[in-house]
């Protein structure tokens, strides 16, 4: 095949840039005018998804009420969808902006949902000097073409500002510059909880105080914005427990989810003790996927890939664990992806590394409308139930197949490290003397 003319032009170079390009070019103006166009239609019915809670919960911090009073109220299936279910701080943030209305508030946040992906892009390119323009234009092209990047800005979601402050975080700690990684990764952590992981991982890179900087600063974080909206202390005594309970909705693609549908369709599986064991298996998935997964982040060759592998497989693992996990979140796996196709460019990695990183990229693309599930998600028989099981799962293959994949990679690294001999002033040093 490769003396095929078509497919023979791709091994060349300056053919496959131009290429790349054109389809660069063709996806950015999709882009651009899918942009344009969601923003000029935006109106109440178009924000009635995710915004409207985010603004609800908005008016009460600017107004000194109860931000969790919705979800107080409404907690069951629906809280997910009509109640507002982040820290303060995310609240705080659109406060200023209530007085506009919804439709108004909701065009300026979108604008900053934008600028946070295009800025995101630029500092991931920035955060990998190993990529070669036909690489930042193959990431540039994948990013461009990624679902859960349009269905993010269709609801107008959190998760491309978390992806800023998650590179953010990751660039200043690459370049030392621990106060401001620090401050950073506080930030990330006050607007979704998940990134506190981080601190431990910087922890076992031996970056203590870059961790102890991050800690403190979060507290800080915290501290004002529990004083500065009365109540939301309810967050982490009333909110949080909740929502970490999970979800079997269909489109929740963490274990969480897929241990909710089980049960939910098996309750009896394993006899009384279904909802017990349910509960220890989650537990036990949290604890060894992100156990493990800072256990890999230790003695590589090049402590820059250590970080940059060991921070995207974390980012990774913590998508896998999560009591819910949306599509719309794995935007943020544009970091880890950046990171997995640097790396394979870098240590010019056999072939299978790249197709492993396609698959698992298709497979956090697709759906479970890609599946013929059925139309009423309503299960009807044991075959439904195990083809709606796989399909639901798709998006977790996928993750799982990233996830594995950044830890090869470490363990690459830490052979690395193992092979390489001593500098010479470090052998003459461990020298008797004559």
């Amino acid at each position: 095949m490769r003396s095929w003319y078509g497919v023979r032009r791709l091994y060349e170079t300056r053919f496959r840039e131009r290429l790349l390009l054109a389809l660069l070019l063709l996806i950015g103006g999709y882009y651009i005018i899918w942009s344009i166009n969601q923003w000029l239609s935006l109106d109440a019915a178009a924000l009635r998804f995710d915004f409207v809670n985010y603004f609800g919960g908005a008016q009460a911090a600017a107004h000194g009420g109860d931000i969790y009073a919705n979800f107080k109220r409404s907690w069951g299936t629906q809280a997910w969808v009509v109640a507002y279910i982040y820290p303060p701080f995310f609240a705080l943030l659109l406060a200023p902006l209530t007085p506009l209305g919804l439709v108004a508030a909701g065009r300026i946040w979108l604008l900053v949902v934008h600028l946070a992906f295009v800025l995101a892009l630029g500092l991931i390119l920035r955060a990998h000097p190993e990529l070669s323009r036909t690489h930042r234009r193959l990431f540039l092209l994948a990013a461009l073409s990624f679902m859960p990047v349009y269905l993010n800005l269709k609801f107008q979601q959190v998760a491309t500002l978390w992806l800023l402050l998650l590179v953010g975080t990751l660039l200043a700690g690459l370049r030392q510059r621990d106060s401001r990684s620090g401050l950073l990764l506080a930030l990330a952590a006050s607007l979704k909880v998940t990134p506190i992981f981080l601190i431990p991982l910087f922890f076992r890179l031996g970056r203590r105080r870059l961790a102890l900087l991050a800690s403190a600063m979060l507290a800080a974080v915290t501290a004002i914005t529990v004083l500065a909206s009365p109540g939301s202390w309810q967050f982490f005594t009333v909110v949080l427990p909740r929502i970490g309970l999970g979800t079997a909705n269909w489109d929740n693609g963490s274990i969480d989810g897929l241990v909710s549908r089980v049960v939910e369709y098996a309750p009896g599986i394993a006899g009384p003790a279904t909802q017990a064991l349910a509960k220890v298996v989650i537990a036990l998935a949290v604890a060894v996927v992100v156990g493990w997964t800072l256990w890999s982040a230790r003695g590589g060759a090049d402590s820059s890939w250590t970080l940059r592998l060991g921070f995207s497989a974390l980012v990774t693992s913590l998508l896998i664990v999560s009591s819910v996990t949306w599509q719309h979140h794995l935007v943020t796996l544009l970091l880890p992806m950046a990171t997995a196709i640097a790396w394979i460019a870098a240590r010019k990695a056999p072939a299978h590394y790249g197709c492993w990183l396609a698959a698992a990229y298709a497979l956090c693309w697709m759906d479970r409308r890609a599946f013929p599930l059925p139309a009423d998600l309503l299960v009807h028989s044991r075959m439904e139930a195990a083809l709606v099981l796989v399909g639901t799962s798709v998006k977790l293959a996928g993750l799982t197949a990233l996830w594995v994949l950044l830890l090869r990679m470490l363990a690459y690294e830490r052979r690395m490290a193992i092979r390489l001999p001593l500098p010479r002033s470090e052998i003459e040093a461990g020298q008797p003397a004559a």
